[in-house]
């Protein structure tokens, strides 16, 4: 089980989209799978995916176009880290993001960064 699941949201931004993964597979921190959520798009996104090659990516596309909260549902549903993280398909994310995120909720009280379920 990966300790964080970075989940990204995308709709036909197949190019912002590359630069955006680029950004989360050259994080030093290295103890992740991508969830990532297609949200109905038309255009060459799933090749842009395949072209990665990586194993850690979890590609999930909607037939029709569920909006940003539904996509993040599927997003959360479909994860299995310790910890989920969030980022656009058109951000990036600088290399060290991850590993100081990390550092900082590892050594913080458990309280912080953590929700418990209420079922």
């Amino acid at each position: 089980m990966p300790k964080v699941s970075v989940i990204v949201l995308t709709h036909n931004r197949p190019e912002m989209l590359r630069q955006a993964i680029g950004s989360i597979l050259r994080q030093t921190f290295q103890d992740f799978e991508i969830v990532l959520v297609d949200d109905a798009s038309r255009d060459n996104t799933p090749e842009v995916i395949k072209s990665f090659g990586d194993h850690r990516i979890k590609y999930i596309r909607h037939e029709v176009n569920k909006g940003e909260a539904g996509s993040r549902n599927t997003g959360v549903t479909n994860s299995s880290g310790d910890y989920i993280a969030f980022l656009d398909d058109d951000d990036e994310w600088l290399p060290e993001k991850l590993e100081r995120q990390m550092r900082l909720l590892e050594s913080s009280p458990s309280r912080l960064g953590r929700c418990t379920p209420v079922f």
